[in-house]
């Protein structure tokens, strides 16, 4: 079964197009790579994915069912977790502050700090600092944390690596393939290809609002050279 399907999506923001007739499918427990420049779309089709966004036309299916106009707190309820671009942590509180904020689930405060400090030992270390006045990677771990933390089937990351050095790119990617392993199905939107190719089972390049070539990683690099440099 397919996590996440997108069948014809287009999507504008007031009178401007922005998305054109995207098709993109997420296999079940799969990592999906959506590449492509600054501007492209990229961040409004997670924002489609996640309810955030009605499309223009088109159909979101999630676990097979059409999800259209569905809000975006009943499709975490079925599952779904976005991680948005900027980390969306509480930056005046303290790491074990924000982490109880995802008890809201009916998870146990210990449960969530069990989960988050064996993925990331490195926030039970900070457990009592402000979260704002953590390092970039560490404020990113932090919102995987507790994206991680309800136990999502499905996760939609957003420039995981923006403003973040390569050798923390390299460690949050080793985590998510781990949580792939785990089987939790991961859409990762990213400018960057090099890190996600690596971990990605698929990928697609989105250009100008078009999705202009799918497939698995290794097929693109020549695609993704274009697609940067405007070829």
């Amino acid at each position: 079964m397919n996590s996440l399907e997108l069948r014809g999506i287009s999507a504008a923001y007031d009178r401007i197009d922005v998305l054109f007739d995207i098709d993109l499918v997420v296999p079940e427990g799969n990592v999906v790579a959506l590449l492509g420049p600054n501007g492209a779309g990229k961040s409004t089709l997670l924002r489609v994915a996640a309810g955030l966004h009605g499309p223009a036309s088109g159909d979101v299916l999630v676990a097979g069912r059409r999800v259209n106009g569905v809000p975006p707190e009943e499709l975490a309820r079925r599952g779904m977790c976005l991680i948005p671009e900027g980390r969306g942590i509480f930056p005046n509180l303290t790491v074990r502050e924000n982490l109880r904020m995802m008890t809201f689930t009916g998870t146990k405060l210990s449960d969530v700090e069990e989960r988050s400090f064996i993925r990331f030992p490195r926030l039970k270390e900070r457990i009592g600092q402000t979260a704002g006045t953590l390092s970039g990677g560490e404020q990113q771990m932090l919102a995987m944390a507790r994206g991680l933390a309800t136990d999502p089937a499905l996760l939609l990351l957003d420039e995981l690596s923006m403003g973040l050095a390569p050798i923390i790119v390299e460690e949050l990617y080793e985590i998510v393939a781990q949580v792939a392993r785990e089987g939790v199905s991961i859409l990762v939107v990213e400018q960057f290809a090099s890190t996600v190719l690596g971990v990605a089972d698929y990928a697609a390049i989105l250009v100008q609002g078009r999705i202009v070539r799918a497939g698995q990683p290794h097929e693109l690099a020549e695609d993704l050279s274009k697609a940067y440099l405007g070829a």
